[in-house]
């Protein structure tokens, strides 16, 4: 390409970058006859073979290590719940009313789900508190059944950090853990982290 200082546009920039680099008819066929002769290399298609192997084995590697570190989040989240849910501390609304407990947890940021219709929870809804899941505000509902009280903590979902809770907007069923004796059932749909814990 010219060195001067004269302006040139894009187009006949191009084609003179293109005429440079281009191959004449005699070039073209000598290059034609060199890959045509050269045998195939067993050595080098078996190195080939061998770094295609070591690259599906390095996903499949860092899919499992994916899948043990949403485990391990599973449980860690278990945990914090399964804490919360043995403490049962007073609550901050007595109510049975899920609209009137909706309009005290608004500043959440999200509309509070019905577990009843989520996650098929039975009992009696008795009231609310504040709480929070993974350091994300949440409300935690009570219910009163027959053998005892299941909390349901609510939460805007965050992907980042509740992680390995079960997607039930794809169908997924939920990600059950144990902690100290009690059943987390951690599962979000619509925004919404759900944790059951009985």
């Amino acid at each position: 390409m010219k060195h001067d200082t004269t302006t040139v546009s894009l187009k006949e920039g191009i084609r003179e970058l293109a005429s440079e680099d281009a191959l004449d008819a005699r070039e073209l066929a000598q290059l034609r006859r060199l890959a045509a002769d050269t045998p195939a290399d067993p050595s080098r298609r078996l190195w080939l073979g061998a770094a295609a192997g070591l690259g599906v084995a390095a996903v499949g590697g860092w899919w499992g290590i994916g899948v043990m570190q949403a485990r391990g989040n599973t449980q860690r989240l278990a945990d914090e719940i399964a804490a919360q849910h043995l403490r049962a501390e007073p609550l901050d609304i007595v109510s049975g009313d899920l609209g009137e407990l909706r309009e005290v947890f608004a500043s959440l940021g999200f509309n509070l789900l019905d577990p009843a219709e989520v996650e098929d929870v039975p009992g009696t809804l008795v009231g609310a508190r504040f709480s929070s899941v993974a350091a994300t505000p949440a409300a935690m509902l009570r219910y009163r059944t027959e053998t005892g009280f299941i909390s349901v903590h609510q939460a805007r979902y965050d992907a980042e950090r509740h992680y390995g809770a079960a997607d039930m907007d794809r169908g997924e069923p939920g990600a059950v853990r144990y902690s100290a004796g009690v059943e987390v059932c951690l599962c979000h749909t619509h925004g919404v982290l759900l944790a059951v814990a009985t």
